[in-house]
């Protein structure tokens, strides 16, 4: 096949991103070749080449996309108005667990293949590389989460708590609450609902609650849903 005009390459690169995501979870990503996905779409293995340098390049762009429509999410709700950073902290959680269940499909290839850490980690470790201007979402979500712990923390919150390690739980729960869901795996008679999820989020902004010197309690507020 010819090499595409310029004007029609913008066209490519998302035909290989849709017909990758598809095969990745159908098949693995390991059992995917770039020849594999290029006669998904009809092009020849030679073509993909002009837009992705391998099969790695194509999950990390399909990881990175998926963590800027979280992003995206995020700022959205709080533009809806977030309080203090406890309610900073409650909205981001409820929309990150609402992220998993409308996307089931996308959250698992961001977090449950075994992407080719490899990749990732040469792209963070060269700052002067061609995609250095690239922003890398999944480490700008999770140093949201880290400022917004920081506020927390001068409001009283979490009280001689060290910063990463807070981090790290805070994250880990709402991940396992939104794979539990997303997997089904949420006990019966409960159903894996965005209603369940905001529940348990509620009831972790609580036990925060307890942890705050000097505390005058939490506006029980009722955020907006994006």
């Amino acid at each position: 096949m010819a090499r595409p005009k310029e004007n029609e390459r913008q066209d490519v690169r998302p035909l290989v991103l849709a017909a990758a995501q598809r095969l990745f979870l159908e098949h693995g990503y390991h059992n995917v070749t770039m020849r594999r996905i290029a006669r998904e779409i009809g092009y020849t293995p030679g073509t993909i080449y002009l837009y992705f340098k391998n099969k790695a390049e194509i999950l990390y762009e399909l990881h990175n996309a998926g963590f800027r429509r979280l992003q995206e999410r995020r700022v959205r709700a709080l533009a809806d108005g977030a309080g203090g950073a406890i309610e900073k902290l409650a909205v981001g959680g409820k929309n990150y667990v609402a992220f998993a269940l409308e996307n089931p499909e996308l959250y698992e290839l961001m977090f449950f293949l075994r992407e080719p850490r490899e990749h990732i980690e040469a792209r963070r470790a060269a700052p002067d590389g061609p995609e250095a201007a690239e922003i890398d979402y999944s480490l700008k979500s999770y140093e949201n989460l880290k400022t917004t712990l920081r506020e927390c923390m001068a409001e009283g919150y979490y009280p001689g708590a060290d910063l990463d390690t807070t981090a790290f739980f805070h994250w880990a729960l709402v991940h396992g609450l939104a794979s539990l869901a997303i997997r089904d795996r949420v006990p019966f008679p409960r159903k894996p609902t965005r209603e369940l999820a905001d529940a348990v989020v509620e009831l972790l902004m609580g036990l925060i609650e307890r942890t705050r010197t000097g505390r005058r309690g939490r506006s029980r507020k009722t955020e907006k849903r994006p």
